[in-house]
């Protein structure tokens, strides 16, 4: 198996967006990683995943730690100039891979709408697409009874009270996974997953994967949807 090279692609495109009423930062990244490639072949050769034990409603599998320091590294900068943190505060960042696997049906409320990933300002995510798949990527969202495009402390309860007044048992829960607008929630911005893609985000960003109609939640990282999402939190 070839070495894995975590040098940024000569022709990496870099953009930054800022979205919705809210103006949500949002970095994106085409071209990313000289070793995209490679990486995917690691997590077909190796092909340990098993559930997650989170929130992610599929399997996960570890990836090399240089991997990690690759998005210091290469994306250290736009942290500091976009999002305003500092990657001598990093206090924790966690990569894996991960493949979307749990059927529509299965799905607890949390996975079927919008999420944040911590209501912490100084928390970043990143998605990094390692398979180009049709009608598939990631949307960020604005709550329409709050207008709240993020959660963080200071709208956690209220946000949270105003979710369980809206679906306050299962049958009252939305069908399956979000993919664009709804009554309660508003599609502010959406990027398609393209192979070597990364996008950057702040994790009280409300956001959820795109999960196209006809995905088939194939398990296998030579075909499933496959990606890295690393979670960072700063000081």
């Amino acid at each position: 198996m070839e070495p894995i090279v975590y040098e940024l692609c000569e022709d990496a495109s870099i953009e930054c967006y800022r979205v919705g009423a809210e103006q949500q930062e949002v970095l994106l990244v085409d071209n990313f990683l000289k070793g995209a490639l490679a990486l995917k072949e690691h997590a077909i050769q190796k092909n340990d995943f098993a559930r997650a034990d989170s929130f992610y409603p599929g399997v996960r599998m570890e990836v090399p730690q240089e991997y990690t320091f690759a998005l210091v590294k290469n994306l250290g900068f736009f942290m500091q100039q976009i999002f305003q943190l500092e990657v001598r505060q990093i206090k924790s960042a966690v990569s894996k891979f991960s493949i979307i696997t749990t059927s529509p049906n299965d799905l607890d409320l949390l996975q079927r709408i919008p999420h944040f990933d911590s209501p912490s300002r100084k928390g970043l995510a990143f998605v990094h697409y390692l398979q180009s798949i049709p009608s598939m990527g990631t949307a960020l969202y604005r709550h329409r009874p709050t207008d709240f495009e993020y959660v963080d402390e200071q709208r956690y309860s209220s946000y949270m009270a105003k979710i369980q007044e809206t679906f306050p048992t299962e049958n009252k829960y939305p069908e399956g996974y979000i993919n664009g607008s709804t009554d309660e929630f508003e599609e502010v911005a959406s990027f398609d997953a393209l192979f070597n893609r990364l996008i950057m985000y702040r994790g009280t960003s409300l956001h959820s994967g795109k999960i196209g109609e006809d995905y088939n939640f194939d398990p296998s990282p030579a075909t499933g949807r496959l990606t890295l999402t690393s979670f960072f939190e700063f000081k």
